[in-house]
């Protein structure tokens, strides 16, 4: 009789392990080629199921909700897209959601670009909304601990220049608040203790530096005019003039380019730099490390004046008879 029992129990352990195989099995036949899936943020496991079911990804909803159990992935699953082989196992499957193996895409944002240009440039690669990334810049409780102004409320976008430029991995799925927190988190990297340290020491907040770098990102055409541009803006603000800086005002009235006519700088705004003495109350645009350091680092010149010459670098000048003389040269002004 025991041997009957055993040979019972062995058929049960084999009809298990079959039933388990089969469960675990992918039902895509081995010629369907790659089948890519896109999961939303915060898809439930019972919806990733049911969406990698709908997709012949996997044989059976329930089972794949308890395999998610037993490896300790249930709530835990990443968004993105996601490609999945034939005969892809359902414990290998869930190995890839959990742990983020999604096809990414590369989104670089250019140096000088605003919110609204980077909002743009989102909603045109298909990675999101152009006004829902409008609205998470406007968000005060996404900005680094270490950025601090008692204007922020002035600020049209308080994440404006925060948002680093940089050439960033995205997953399909993505919100737009997680890629908002993705280019902050590099900024905060690159913007490191060292040179917060070395802001502090030339009396300036990370907030003013940064609205610095911002124009000196949007006046310098040449590299090497940088840490000169940068210069000239020190030295207006240690003798209390106003920067008159034409990239502040565009921001202002919302152009996206010059030429700037005289009759615009005299719109009434904090970013008006012809007609607010100091710094505008934010950032214009987003600045790569190049400006940052700049401003850090600014050449040791006494110059208090540019003008732009046609091969986009500038001419300096000291004082307001020489500046005069190279607008008319440069600009028949």
């Amino acid at each position: 009789m025991r041997k009957y029992w055993v040979g019972f129990v062995l058929l049960l352990c084999l009809v298990g392990a079959s039933t388990v195989a089969y469960l675990s099995s992918c039902p895509l036949p081995e010629d369907a080629g790659t089948v890519t899936i896109t999961v939303p943020e915060g898809y439930s496991t019972a919806q990733v199921a049911e969406l990698l079911y709908e997709n012949k990804i996997i044989r059976n909803q329930l089972f794949f909700r308890a395999l998610t159990r037993l490896m300790d992935a249930d709530g835990k699953i990443q968004s993105g897209e996601f490609d999945f082989e034939p005969g892809i196992y359902a414990w290998d499957c869930v190995k890839n959601l959990l742990k983020g193996r999604a096809v990414c895409y590369t989104l670089t944002v250019p140096e000088g670009f605003n919110v609204e240009a980077i909002a743009k440039l989102i909603e045109d690669r298909g990675f999101g909304s152009s006004q829902e990334f409008i609205e998470v810049a406007k968000d005060t409780s996404l900005l680094p601990d270490f950025i601090s102004s008692d204007r922020i409320g002035e600020t049209r976008y308080p994440l404006e220049g925060y948002l680093f430029p940089d050439t960033y991995y995205i997953r399909k799925g993505m919100s737009e608040r997680e890629i908002a927190v993705m280019m902050i988190n590099r900024f905060v990297q690159v913007f490191d203790e060292e040179l917060r340290d070395k802001a502090a020491s030339m009396g300036m907040t990370p907030h003013e530096v940064s609205i610095l770098a911002s124009i000196v990102e949007k006046e310098a055409y040449v590299a090497e005019e940088r840490p000169i541009i940068a210069r000239v803006f020190l030295n207006r603000l240690k003798f209390s003039m106003t920067l008159g800086s034409c990239p502040t005002v565009l921001y202002a009235i919302n152009k996206p380019e010059g030429p700037l006519l005289w009759s615009e700088t005299e719109v009434e705004s904090p970013y008006n730099t012809y007609k607010n003495p100091g710094l505008p109350p934010g950032p214009i645009a987003s600045f790569g490390k190049a400006s940052l350091e700049a401003v850090l680092n600014p050449s040791d010149v006494d110059y208090l004046y540019f003008v732009a010459k046609n091969d986009g670098s500038h001419a300096f000048a000291r004082t307001l008879t020489e500046h005069n003389r190279n607008a008319d040269l440069y600009q028949g002004k």
